[in-house]
């Protein structure tokens, strides 16, 4: 039982963490709807906002969702993971609904954190592929 409580205040330290980006959650949208060792999934419903000149949504936008569920894939443990690149392929567009972008830490060193991200619509279609490295900060 023990284990399970402490994954259980393990992934909301993770959530609350990431919840502090008050420019990701606040200003563009988008929410962390799960997190958990190595894995998160954030969310995003498109407005006008968030669309670009020809009308369908701003690659920007889908880069921000893919960093931000990579970074919470990477935040899981008390040390603080940075970006140190990330790499995406625009796959199709989206013009409304919702977007998806699960990530996954695939690797971890010492100093380094691997992971991969796919960001769907709604109905899971691929919009974009991600990949990134992080720089793991270690806290102790």
């Amino acid at each position: 039982m023990s284990n399970q409580n402490d994954a259980s205040e393990s992934r909301q330290r993770q959530m609350e963490r990431m919840q502090k980006d008050r420019f990701i959650c606040d200003v563009v949208g988008i929410k962390l709807t799960d997190a958990g060792e190595g894995l998160a999934t954030a969310e995003l419903t498109l407005t006008p906002m968030h669309l670009n000149g020809v009308g369908i949504c701003q690659g920007g936008v889908l880069f921000s969702i893919a960093d931000y569920a990579l970074a919470a894939a990477f935040n899981y443990t008390e040390d603080s993971v940075l970006s140190l690149d990330v790499s995406i392929s625009y796959c199709r567009s989206a013009k409304t609904g919702k977007i998806i972008a699960r990530a996954h830490e695939t690797s971890r060193t010492r100093s380094t954190a691997l992971g991969d991200v796919v960001v769907t619509d709604e109905s899971g279609t691929v919009l974009a592929y991600a990949h990134g490295r992080g720089f793991v900060l270690n806290a102790r």
